[in-house]
């Protein structure tokens, strides 16, 4: 699962950059992902925080090569891409579209890490 294991790097990276730009510039994340509302610093700071958090935690998936979580953050991230739609669907803010974005690369890159895997083990396993 090298290919996958190396496919977190991506939601790592953007969940620690991000984190920590939400805790010390708010504004700033927000205006570059397109908000057409302006946030409480205290609610940038928050989300920073728990970005964090994640972020640390999938370091830990990563570190400790847990793969029986892999095919979870799959999952994980649809549910986020799909809660981004209904929310840009509801308050129409182009934050939700950016941030919808954001994740589905980060899935794309996880299957076709998990592509790869599987055709590797294909391979090896015929040989």
């Amino acid at each position: 699962m090298r290919y996958t294991r190396l496919s977190l790097l991506y939601p790592i990276t953007i969940l620690l950059v991000s984190g920590l730009l939400l805790l010390l510039r708010p504004d700033l994340v927000f205006f570059l992902l397109q908000s057409n509302v302006k946030y409480p610093s205290e609610m940038g700071n928050l989300l920073g925080m728990m970005f964090w958090g994640l972020g640390f935690l999938i370091v830990l998936v990563f570190k400790f090569q847990v793969e029986k979580i892999y095919t979870w953050t799959i999952a994980i991230r649809t549910f986020f891409s799909l809660s981004s739609i209904v929310l840009y669907l509801i308050y129409r803010n182009p934050f939700f579209i950016a941030l919808l974005v954001i994740i589905l690369i980060g899935i794309l890159i996880t299957i076709l890490g998990l592509f790869l895997d599987q055709r590797i083990k294909k391979i090896s396993n015929e040989n």
